[in-house]
């Protein structure tokens, strides 16, 4: 997509980062308490050697995507959201290479995710990127009936 630009997050973008994922998590009758401790303190995760993205079209915000260690060879991927609209041209395949990249660069060994059947195009963004589906246990969320991963060694 012409003048698409993935940048990582500053505070002064913290408003429409919470906004893009309360939008689609209320969409689907997904929000949970959970979800405000990394949408209210995203600093708290970028100082655990996290990651955030936001997807930018000129002046815009149209996408977010987070990146957070579990251990030394795990990384999870939370809050992909793209903004209505926006959705199906590959800013969140953009958003997610992105992540792949980075844990790729330092050698991770497994990312995953957590999500709800509800969300059926990221699913089947998930396994087009080679995520597979194993065992949901002790999920972080309530909603969370699917869990993926992608094995990179």
């Amino acid at each position: 997509m012409k003048g698409l630009q993935i940048k990582s997050y500053e505070d002064k973008y913290h408003e429409q980062f919470k906004e893009i994922s309360l939008n689609w998590l209320h969409a689907h009758n997904l929000y949970e308490k959970a979800d405000d401790d990394l949408l209210d303190n995203p600093q708290k995760y970028l100082d655990k050697g996290g990651y955030i993205f936001l997807a930018h079209l000129e002046a815009k915000i149209i996408g977010t995507i987070s990146l957070i260690p579990v251990n030394k060879n795990t990384f999870e991927i939370l809050k992909l959201g793209v903004v209505n609209g926006y959705k199906g041209l590959g800013i969140g395949k953009k958003l997610m290479q992105i992540c792949i990249d980075i844990c790729i660069d330092k050698n991770i060994e497994i990312i995953t995710l957590e999500s709800s059947s509800k969300l059926e195009s990221a699913l089947k963004l998930y396994e087009k990127l080679g995520f597979k589906h194993v065992e949901v246990v002790d999920a972080h969320f309530e909603s969370a009936d699917v869990k993926m991963e992608l094995k990179l060694k």
